[in-house]
């Protein structure tokens, strides 16, 4: 009998002995799983996320996409900025003569597109016409600038313009389409656009299908195109 229990408590102690190396083993394990997570996610908290787009990079892949330069010395000057080293990168275009800047014409985030932040629609001699353009399916925007000093003169839905003499053909809203004189500085009606009989296009789509033809002292010849691809050729006293 002592040989016996003897035996069942040398038993006893090595089975409690074993359980408690493996419940220590499991538990250094389940300890290294947790520091070595809390490793990675200390190393993800230390390293910060880093913008690699900047100025110089955006310069060398992504320069204006438009002409800049204007008639009698003037010009758009087009640069990506920042106000200070924690703010968003920028773009804007600059009416300047020289190295003089007259006005700043637009400012958009770094991510627009170009059409979007402006560009020269129609150059004349004192006068030019800055577009923003908004996708296919809108009419394009734009105003008639004073070189000299910025000033808007117009503003509306550009269509078409003429150099000689210098007219711009343009909408006034969704209804009038119009006719500007820049030597005379004088507005002329030409169409009512919803009651029209000859124009029957969207007032995104003038642009592609009305055209200034010719223009005399008296007249202007204007060529439009409807949905049935005919070309009509109307005349306007100006």
């Amino acid at each position: 009998m002592k040989t016996k229990a003897l035996l069942l408590l040398i038993f006893c102690i090595l089975f409690f002995s074993c359980q408690e190396k493996t419940k220590s083993i499991e538990k250094k394990a389940t300890n290294i799983i947790i520091d070595k997570n809390n490793s990675q996610i200390n190393k993800k908290r230390i390293a910060p996320e880093r913008d690699t787009i900047t100025i110089e990079y955006l310069n060398k892949h992504n320069p204006y996409d438009f002409e800049s330069q204007l008639s009698n010395g003037y010009h758009l000057e087009f640069k990506y900025f920042q106000e200070d080293k924690n703010s968003p990168i920028e773009m804007c275009l600059n009416l300047k003569k020289g190295t003089k800047t007259i006005d700043t014409l637009n400012i958009m985030g770094y991510g627009a597109p170009h059409k979007n932040l402006g560009y020269i629609g129609a150059d004349y001699n004192e006068y030019f016409a800055f577009v923003n353009s908004f996708g296919s399916g809108n009419p394009h925007d734009f105003k008639l600038i004073e070189k000299r000093n910025g000033i808007v003169i117009k503003s509306g839905f550009i269509v078409d313009s003429f150099k000689n003499p210098e007219l711009l053909l343009y909408a006034k809203g969704y209804d009038s389409l119009m006719l500007y004189d820049l030597k005379k500085k004088k507005d002329y009606f030409l169409e009512d656009l919803n009651q029209s009989k000859i124009i029957d296009c969207m007032v995104s789509e003038l642009n592609q299908v009305v055209k200034i033809k010719k223009a005399t002292a008296k007249y202007i010849f204007i060529e439009i195109e409807n949905h049935e691809n005919k070309i009509i050729t109307k005349k306007y006293a100006r």
